[in-house]
């Protein structure tokens, strides 16, 4: 009767085992599959993102990089001028950007590149750009008031206008259109500095409460700092306000999709935009002031990471 029991003992350990190592071949095969999905979803984990030296774009961008990792992706931020920024994205150096200032300022990049990228979604919506002046200028309203020389405002500014980098589209704009259109080009001139620099004088200028005029655009951090108003343009040189979308290089959507699809979705107002452009210039470093952002709007990161939770 022992020797039965004792069979019967084997036979039914035999039996979970093999039970078992069926379990754990299925728990194997289906962990398998699911990092298989995962990785058909991810794609291609390297992602490069492309942006200007402005400080607008670079907040968008350090914001992305920081949902992209969020899923999986490993991201290098390639911070260039805007000339070469489109020119990456269309030789496949780079992968998407968040700072594509559409229909005017970016115009002829996209025009010479456009077939060799992807439009995707609007980032931020009817952003502006103008010649600005501290508020405290109270007689100049207009670039006309430039052209008149309005309280002798040429001669105290020894007919400067403080610009940003040459390449540009904001300068390309201002040197193009923007002057010769009004007739500045007899006593005015655009001098080329870079963001910071500009912002520099600026702040240096309203310090002192002295005279300035500038090339600005919103979102722009110093709209948080100081009390600054655009002039008006009546003959409507700067075009309506543009559009911020996200472009890719052509095949970045089947090489990384789930990147593609977060860019894709990616939205915010200029007030946020404004928001991070603060903390880096306030002393933050890009990262820190994404992560920041990220952590103070948690509904935010939520809906930004939609589509890769719904996948």
């Amino acid at each position: 009767m022992w020797k039965k029991f004792s069979l019967i003992s084997v036979i039914f350990a035999l039996l979970m085992t093999a039970l078992t190592a069926c379990g754990d071949n299925e728990n194997s095969s289906a962990n398998d599959e699911n990092a298989n999905k995962d990785q058909q979803k991810l794609g291609k984990k390297q992602v490069t993102l492309a942006t200007d030296t402005y400080v607008s774009n670079i907040g968008a961008t350090y914001v992305v990089k920081q949902l992209l990792e969020e899923v999986g992706y490993s991201v290098t931020v390639n911070e260039t001028d805007v000339g070469i920024e489109y020119a990456g994205l269309a030789d496949g150096s780079s992968d998407a950007s968040v700072g594509a200032w559409l229909p005017t300022t970016h115009k002829s990049y996209w025009e010479e590149y456009k077939d060799k990228l992807d439009k995707m979604s609007m980032v931020t919506e009817k952003v502006e750009l103008a010649l600005t002046v501290p508020s405290y200028m109270e007689d100049i309203n207009s670039i006309e008031d430039l052209v008149n020389n309005k309280n002798n405002i040429g001669e105290k500014l020894e007919w400067d206008i403080t610009g940003i980098s040459p390449g540009a589209g904001m300068m390309e704009m201002t040197k193009e259109k923007v002057i010769p259109s009004y007739g500045l080009d007899k006593d005015w001139q655009l001098q080329s500095s870079s963001g910071p620099a500009m912002a520099a004088e600026l702040k240096a200028a309203i310090d002192k409460k002295e005279p300035i005029v500038v090339t600005l655009w919103t979102p722009h951090w110093t709209f948080n700092e100081f009390d600054l108003k655009m002039l008006e343009d009546p003959k409507n040189q700067y075009g309506d306000p543009d559009n911020v979308y996200a472009v890719s290089r052509k095949g970045f959507k089947e090489d990384s999709p789930l990147a593609y699809q977060i860019i894709d979705q990616f939205s915010w107002t200029k007030k946020q935009n404004q928001d991070v452009m603060f903390s880096i210039q306030s002393g933050m470093s890009n990262e820190e002031a994404a992560k920041k952002f990220l952590e103070n709007n948690p509904d935010f990161k939520e809906q930004m990471l939609e589509s890769a939770k719904s996948e």
